[in-house]
């Protein structure tokens, strides 16, 4: 897997004792043959342990068998 490109925003500060929560979500595959791979359309974000949204990301990836 190769990262292509990614967008990060910062919500509000995460403290180092905090626990986060972690989630990305594929939004969209689509094949890509001169690249002899997938590219992953991902959505992503950080979730403190209140609950809030510390972190929202956007990103796209190529997965193939073989770079």
């Amino acid at each position: 897997m190769v990262g292509l490109e990614f967008w990060v925003r910062f919500r509000q500060p995460v403290y180092a004792d905090e626990t986060i929560h972690l989630e990305w979500l594929v939004v969209k595959v689509t094949a890509n043959e001169k690249l002899k791979g997938d590219i992953v359309e991902l959505r992503g974000r950080i979730k403190t342990q209140d609950g809030r949204t510390a972190l929202g990301a956007k990103g796209r990836v190529l997965v193939a068998d073989r770079l």
